[in-house]
């Protein structure tokens, strides 16, 4: 029986936030079938504060190399464990094994559990800049509720691996909140905030759904190897993801990386 391997790549310094590297990995475990492999890798340095656009696109280019290098370390495909689904698009442009992402897992899973969702943020920066974005770029305007938030830094929010009980109050009266404006779903809004949720087994707020959107997209990524495998379903050329030739690629490549 072939073994498959997923990278999973964070779009933080995940080297530097050992509970939340651990939470990842023991998900992996229990959530992907047998034969699958999921090794995970960050950037090398970079900030916290990735809702704040111009720092996103800074830590991009680290992401480009470290998810283009993985098809060439023979791994079957990507999950980008960032809800803010940095520069999806552009690496299915060029990618020819799958490439999946937190925001965009998370939201069309929600759909199939509910008939409205809400993104709940730790940071209402993320609310305001980018996830509305995402709901419209995703044409799911129409299935969106409310998205709600409450305020806890980065450091602040993993320091609920150990203390779990903060984080989980806060998340309790932001998912009230969107409950009560409409929200059937209700998706964390970053991998790190929806581990903690998982390991403090929350799984609905006022009788709405609590996804778990790191188990989603590992199970979605699992599920495109296979189909790529079994079936040689891939992404389509035809349009959006139109891609340059191989030889295009790497001579583009010679001019950025010198």
């Amino acid at each position: 029986m072939r073994s498959y391997r997923i990278l999973w790549q964070s779009s933080t310094a995940i080297d530097k936030m050992p509970d939340y590297r651990k939470a990842i990995e023991a998900h992996g475990k229990r959530i992907l079938g047998a034969g699958f492999e999921l090794n995970v890798r960050g950037v090398q340095q970079g900030t916290s504060d990735l809702h704040f656009m111009a720092f996103d696109f800074l830590n991009n280019s680290q992401l480009f190399d470290s998810v283009t290098k993985a098809e060439k370390e023979g791994y079957d495909a990507v999950a980008i464990g960032c809800f803010l689904d940095p520069i999806l698009d552009e690496l299915r442009e060029i990618m020819t094994i799958p490439v999946l992402s937190l925001g965009e897992a998370g939201m069309l899973t929600a759909c199939m559990l509910g008939k409205s969702f809400s993104v709940i943020s730790y940071v209402p920066q993320s609310n305001r800049k980018r996830y509305a974005e995402m709901v419209h770029k995703y044409e799911l305007t129409n299935r969106a509720a409310p998205l709600t938030s409450f305020n806890l830094p980065l450091p602040e929010l993993e320091k609920g691996f150990k203390e779990p009980k903060p984080v989980l109050e806060k998340f309790e009266i932001a998912g009230r909140e969107a409950a009560e404006k409409g929200a059937e779903v209700l998706l964390p809004g970053c991998g790190c905030l929806n581990l903690i949720l998982v390991n403090g087994k929350m799984s609905r707020v006022a009788g709405a759904t609590v996804l778990d959107v790191s188990g989603a997209l590992m199970k979605l990524t699992e599920m495109m190897i296979v189909l790529k495998e079994v079936s040689g379903k891939t992404v389509s050329r035809k349009g959006f993801y139109e891609g340059p030739t191989k030889e295009k690629i790497e001579e583009v490549m010679r001019i950025y990386r010198k």
